[in-house]
């Protein structure tokens, strides 16, 4: 018995370090020009538009966590509406073919889908969103939860250095038009992140909330890069909130004792988020 566990422990590592192996070099993502993605995507991206909306509006993009589509992703959707701005969920997962074991056992465990590669989502959505007469392609927000936190840094860092993710070949001219400002929730900032923190471009404003409680993506790691952002010149809005955990906004998360759900600190943070999503349209109005 002890051996078969130890067998099976060696196995998972070597996965874990092939596909870690892979994905740093580049040589297991896949590349695809930016039709190729906006393609990829195009059944797996829900556009909402606010009741009554009489003109373009400005539009959230939203980006779930590694375990893909959940609750909270509407429930935040329905406070933006009410707000009077679009709505764009992104099903990362999905356009993938991954369903909910292949994101829990494969995205959740680093064994596919980095946020540096799943970062050419958001050109790919930017582009999508440029063709729509409904929504205001310059007054574009991007919001992620944990793994989707990720994908927004990764690919902010990428725009500081003046592209998109690598993922994208030819690269797009301008991966971020539009984007006025940038939300995560208790995004994961350790091994595999690639962002340090130094590169962010400082033309859009990124705000954090972190939890004091989280073991999935520890605050502290956040914690270092937001603090060599500030030693760059570039300082980012985080708060870490005290007593909740990971995904504590998650009204229907998984059967996992690291995730308690707190509604108060949800709605909360539905309201924070409706405070920076006025900031930075109306700074554009």
């Amino acid at each position: 018995m002890i051996r078969r566990a130890g067998l099976g422990l060696a196995i998972v590592l070597t996965g874990l370090a092939v596909s870690a192996s892979g994905n740093l070099t580049g040589w297991t993502v896949p590349t695809r020009s930016l039709d190729e993605q906006t393609a990829l995507l195009r059944d797996h991206v829900e556009i909402r538009l606010p009741t009554g909306a009489g003109g373009p509006v400005p539009a959230v993009i939203m980006l779930h966590g590694c375990g893909g589509l959940r609750q909270v992703q509407q429930a935040y959707a329905d406070d933006v509406l009410e707000a009077g701005y679009a709505v764009v969920i992104v099903d990362s997962n999905g356009a993938r073919g991954i369903g909910r074991l292949g994101s829990m056992m494969q995205v959740c465990l680093a064994l596919r889908l980095w946020g540096q590669e799943r970062a050419a989502d958001i050109p790919a959505v930017i582009d999508r969103l440029s063709a729509e007469p409904a929504i205001d392609g310059e007054q574009l927000a991007l919001i992620g939860w944990s793994h989707g936190g990720w994908t927004v840094l990764e690919a902010l860092d990428f725009a500081g250095e003046g592209r998109a993710s690598p993922a994208l070949q030819p690269q797009p001219d301008t991966p971020l038009h539009g984007v006025r400002v940038a939300i995560t929730m208790y995004p994961y900032c350790g091994f595999p992140v690639r962002a340090d923190g130094r590169g962010f471009p400082p033309s859009v404003p990124i705000h954090a909330i972190l939890a004091e409680r989280d073991v999935i993506a520890p605050a502290d790691a956040c914690e270092r890069l937001f603090r060599r952002a500030d030693a760059a010149g570039m300082p980012i809005d985080y708060t870490i909130w005290p007593g909740l955990t990971h995904a504590f906004d998650e009204p229907d998360g998984p059967p996992d004792p690291r995730i308690e759900y707190n509604a108060g600190a949800a709605q909360r943070a539905r309201a924070r988020i409706l405070v920076w999503l006025d900031g930075a349209f109306s700074d554009q109005g």
